[in-house]
C-alpha cells in the first residue's frame, strides 16, 4: 500500500514520509519534533532531514510552542496545507480501499492495537 500510494504522491512532488509529515501537521499543527516522530513513525535522522526539505521548500514553518515559549515546534505553511489539503481525498479513498469489508468496530479495534503496538515498542527505544 505504501508503495502504490507513494506513486500516486509523486505528482504533488512530496515522498511518503513528506506526506506523512504533512498530514500529521494538517491533523494537529504546532508539534515539536518529537512529537512529529511519534505521528510519523519516522525515525528522527530521516524525520529531520525531512522536515529540512519541507522547510526549504517552505511547505512548513517553525515556530514557538504554546507549551513552552523557548521551544520550536512546527506547522503547515499556508501552501503546505493546501497541498495536504489536495491530497487528503487520495489518501482517504486509500484508506477505504484498504479497510472495506472491515467493520467500524474492527478498525477502531485495529487502530487501538497499532497505538499499543507503538507504545510498547516506545519503551524498548527508550531504553536504548
Amino acid at each position: 500500500m505504501g508503495q502504490a500510494f507513494s506513486k500516486e504522491l509523486k505528482p504533488f512532488g512530496l515522498t511518503l514520509t513528506e506526506w506523512r509529515v504533512c498530514a500529521a501537521l494538517h491533523h494537529k499543527p504546532h508539534q515539536r519534533l518529537a512529537e512529529l516522530a511519534t505521528h510519523t513513525s519516522a525515525e528522527p535522522s530521516t524525520l529531520s532531514r525531512t522536515v529540512e526539505g519541507l522547510l526549504q521548500r517552505g511547505l512548513l514553518i517553525r515556530d514557538r510552542s504554546g507549551d513552552d515559549a523557548r521551544a520550536l515546534a512546527l506547522s503547515l505553511t499556508p501552501e503546505g496545507d493546501a497541498l495536504a489539503q489536495r491530497i487528503i481525498p487520495l489518501a482517504q479513498l486509500y484508506d477505504r480501499v484498504a479497510l472495506s469489508g472491515i467493520s467500524a468496530t474492527q478498525v477502531d479495534l485495529l487502530r487501538d492495537m497499532l497505538r499499543r503496538i507503538y507504545s510498547n515498542i516506545e519503551t524498548l527505544d527508550k531504553g536504548s
